[in-house]
């Protein structure tokens, strides 16, 4: 028996709360395989930490900077899981990575600055930037890739332009950018001055070729970098809000302090959030490992499934723990399509479309498979069953 078997699946908890699309908002009849968030409990040592911390009974203000034995734990994590080496005084933790990538787009844009995002990608990038004052160009990505067009990304770049928003694992394709298309990005961002914001939050769940980070030790060092990541993916911790932002030297580290308004207690990472991720990062190697075991046998079973659904374009996934299909000789919007796909089959899906994932995500819709064999089986079966229905 490990963590991740059927009967691990506390579909009593979930059903109370797991909400962001998930079983606390469903009826309890529909099998949601919508936000990526996965249906296992943490890791035992996580649960010990927080215990510990709780039991005995003081809760004081953290520093504004955060704990510093998690921003160490981040960097040696970084250092030994990513080979990229990073200095703890260069990490900010903030509250959910979602958190830092506004804190990252209001550092570096203001009124009038514009920044590029890959369409598709996931609808925060557009809101860290516009709240930020910024206006956002879309560099539509090659049909099943997560790299940019370097020729039509360049086209976009003009004098106000102030940074290239990239989403390493990709978020909703489940594909990574290679050494050398990182390579290329520096190179280009350096010669136009311009900011590299990378989302780093699915780096830990790959399949067939390991994950390069922006900050990898074979790049060049470039000073004007953020990377943004969290807790919520690799370790199950959506509930704890874990975030951080990771810069490459002081100047540009005060920087997102600055603008993360810590110094002034208005905002600011829980210290118990801090507590679980610094044993998740710690000590919790095993469990992250036997949870990309069980997402690689998951990811095939559900790129088997989609490969035999009429209506699905075959897809390729090299991590992440989401698929992105295509629709094909569907008439529907993908909205209106995974609303059918609801009402026939009582399986709650995420469709495409500008609000949810960039215009290109359009005709497409997206699956989450962090979850137990049985209940994708069953998810899956039940919209076999209703096959004659969703493919008139």
């Amino acid at each position: 028996m490990t963590l991740f078997d059927s009967d691990r699946v506390r579909l009593d908890l979930l059903r109370q709360r797991a909400y962001n699309y998930r079983w606390a908002v469903h009826p309890a009849d529909v099998i949601p395989l919508t936000a990526a968030d996965p249906d296992f409990a943490v890791a035992p040592q996580i649960t010990e930490a927080l215990v510990r911390h709780v039991t005995d009974g003081y809760h004081s203000y953290g520093p504004p900077r955060g704990l510093p034995e998690f921003r160490e734990a981040i960097a040696n994590w970084y250092t030994r899981t990513k080979l990229s080496p990073v200095d703890p005084a260069h990490v900010l933790p903030v509250n959910s990575a979602a958190g830092g990538l506004f804190i990252a787009a209001q550092t570096i844009l203001g009124p009038g600055d514009n920044a590029i995002i890959p369409d598709p990608v996931d609808f925060l990038f557009r809101r860290s930037i516009e709240a930020a004052g910024g206006t956002v160009r879309t560099c539509p990505l090659p049909e099943g890739s997560a790299e940019y067009d370097l020729e039509a990304l360049a086209s976009l770049i003009d004098d106000r332009t102030r940074a290239i928003f990239i989403c390493n694992p990709h978020n909703p394709r489940g594909r990574m950018l290679s050494a050398a298309h990182l390579m290329a990005l520096v190179t280009l961002a350096e010669r136009h001055g311009l900011w590299i914001v990378s989302d780093e939050i699915w780096a830990d769940i790959s399949y067939t070729t390991p994950f390069v980070s922006i900050l990898d030790r074979a790049l060049p060092v470039y000073a004007k970098t953020i990377v943004v990541s969290g807790l919520s993916k690799n370790f199950a911790l959506a509930a704890m809000r874990i975030g951080y932002l990771v810069a490459r030297n002081p100047d540009v580290t005060q920087l997102l302090f600055n603008t993360s308004q810590h110094a002034s207690t208005a905002a600011g990472i829980p210290v118990l959030s801090q507590v679980a991720g610094t044993a998740a990062l710690s000590s919790c190697d095993a469990w992250l490992s036997d949870f990309r075991v069980h997402l690689a046998a998951r990811r095939e079973q559900t790129l088997a499934f989609i490969a035999d659904m009429p209506f699905l374009a075959p897809v390729d996934t090299n991590a992440t723990y989401l698929a992105f299909p295509r629709l094909v000789g569907v008439r529907d919007s993908a909205e209106s399509f995974v609303a059918r796909v609801l009402e026939e089959s009582r399986v709650a899906l995420v469709p495409g479309g500008r609000d949810w994932f960039e215009a290109g995500s359009e005709g497409h819709l997206r699956i989450c498979f962090a979850t137990s064999e049985d209940i994708l089986k069953v998810a899956f079966d039940r919209i076999t069953c209703a096959l004659p229905t969703l493919a008139s």
